[in-house]
């Protein structure tokens, strides 16, 4: 029988040892260490938009609870040249605004996850919140912070029940240990303190008080770190009244959330250091961007010589003590002349978000605002050992000028150089302000010349553009 005549015999397909040579091996998407950090909340491939209904509805679930913040005029709306409006949110029991979504957060879970308890990794702010509101409502809550996170803000969540646990250098390294807390079997569930939709919707509860306490407000500037207040605020102020200008204003220690405006999508990006340290996410968050990129008017970003002088603003002229990010708005305009002219004659609301700061750190702010200004010198005066008439004639002098000497010392030439009958008299010295400043330099140099050596830094003009403002489309 001839066989070509029978019918084909089906094909197997290609050989499973050619498939391998030709075809690379792709790993299981559902591998748990690739996706350790996965949040089905926060999902990149599936940004949530945050809805005014839902803040709406957020509002009316904590208004029995959290009080509705003061919005106050500034004392100082000649000086800026504006209706300048604070819109204070450091009075909560915790110091900051975090209060809203952690309380919000924590009464959308059902009961199976209150049981369960909750886990988030924060810079500081957050974490005190979230255990705060879980310890009156019973739900069990583990915080993760990094190891450098000061002492008082570890016993304070301690104080409110949380399990502390200080891990990584940073808050991406100490949001990935909450996860590998999850995976070793914690059932419990992470809460993203500025992308969880439950979070961004909380916040988005102050653009509502603000509108109903300051109907005519023109401009709102906002302190940016992940984004989950500015893109609730955002959603809540556009939806009622989009002509509003929202700019939002970071710290360029870690401008994440304005690289993702330049980029138009999330980047990581890495983090330094600074007194705005609880804004220093190095991503910013997906639903946040996806809620907020299209209305967000500015993005502008400071330094920190610019937010010392904000603390020393809000603690002298209004009487509040803030921290660097929760003054990081009005860092912004002591340069509006410059940098922001279009607030001029405006109405605007600066939300200061925080007042959680260290009192060492906030002794080193008001020192150092005080130089930029030149309201605090230093004066180093070459002197020679035995000459104590000397001495006394420059404190004369300083003090005829109504200067405020704070320190005064000596330093022995020899032990820094070769100079055996040479002494060194070092004075801080307080003045009114970088014209008498420079008054007492030139006195003090013309009666003592070629021996008298000033800090530089306060002679210089302060930087009347500190900032890098950009509007985007």
């Amino acid at each position: 029988m001839d066989v070509s005549s029978d019918t084909e015999k089906e094909s197997l397909g290609v050989s499973p040892a050619v498939l391998a040579k030709r075809y690379l091996v792709k790993p299981n998407p559902w591998c748990s260490k690739l996706d350790l950090e996965f949040d089905v909340y926060c999902d990149a491939a599936n940004p949530k938009l945050i809805s005014y209904k839902s803040i709406t509805k957020a509002a009316s679930e904590i208004k029995s609870v959290i009080a509705k913040t003061p919005l106050r005029k500034s004392k100082c709306c000649v000086q800026f040249n504006m209706e300048l409006h604070y819109k204070f949110e450091l009075f909560h029991q915790t110091g900051s605004f975090h209060e809203r979504s952690a309380l919000y957060s924590l009464k959308m879970l059902d009961e199976r996850q209150r049981a369960a308890g909750v886990i988030t990794a924060s810079l500081g702010n957050w974490a005190q919140a979230l255990a705060y509101y879980g310890k009156r409502l019973g739900i069990p809550v583990t915080v993760v912070l990094p190891v450098h996170t000061m002492p008082d803000i570890t016993k304070k969540c301690e104080d409110f029940g949380a399990q502390v646990i200080l891990r990584g250098n940073d808050f991406g390294e100490a949001k990935r240990q909450a996860f590998q807390i999850i995976s070793n079997g914690k059932n419990c569930s992470y809460i993203n303190g500025y992308d969880h939709p439950n979070v961004i919707t909380g916040a988005g509860t102050i653009g509502l008080e603000i509108l109903e306490q300051l109907p005519g407000t023109q401009v709102i500037l906002v302190p940016v770190g992940g984004g989950g207040l500015i893109a609730g605020i955002a959603t809540a102020v556009k939806q009622l009244r989009p002509e509003i200008l929202i700019y939002g204003i970071q710290s360029d220690k870690c401008g994440s959330f304005y690289k993702a405006m330049e980029n138009n999508r999330p980047i990581n990006t890495s983090v330094n250091h600074g007194l705005a340290e609880s804004l220093a996410i190095p991503l910013v968050g997906y639903n946040a961007f996806h809620s907020a990129h299209h209305l967000v008017d500015k993005m502008v970003l400071v330094n920190d010589d610019s937010l010392t002088r904000a603390i020393l603003h809000l603690a002298e002229e209004e009487k509040v003590i803030t921290e660097g990010a929760g003054a990081i708005s009005v860092a912004a305009l002591l340069a509006a002349p410059n940098i922001l002219p279009e607030l001029q004659n405006k109405t605007v609301v600066c939300v200061i978000t925080g007042g959680n700061i260290n009192h060492i750190i906030l002794t080193r702010c008001l020192d150092r605002a005080k130089a930029i200004e030149g309201r605090l010198i230093k004066i180093t005066i070459k002197l020679a050992t035995e000459d104590s008439k000397g001495h006394a004639k420059i404190l004369r002098i300083i003090a005829s000028m109504s200067c405020n000497i704070l320190q005064s010392y000596r330093e022995s030439g020899w032990l820094i150089e070769d100079r055996f009958y040479t002494t060194y008299l070092i004075l801080i010295c307080e003045t009114r302000g970088i014209q008498h400043a420079c008054s007492v330099k030139r006195v003090l140099n013309t009666l003592f010349p070629d021996l008298c050596q000033f800090e530089e830094e306060p002679f210089n003009p302060v930087e009347a553009c500190c900032c890098f403002p950009k509007r985007f489309p």
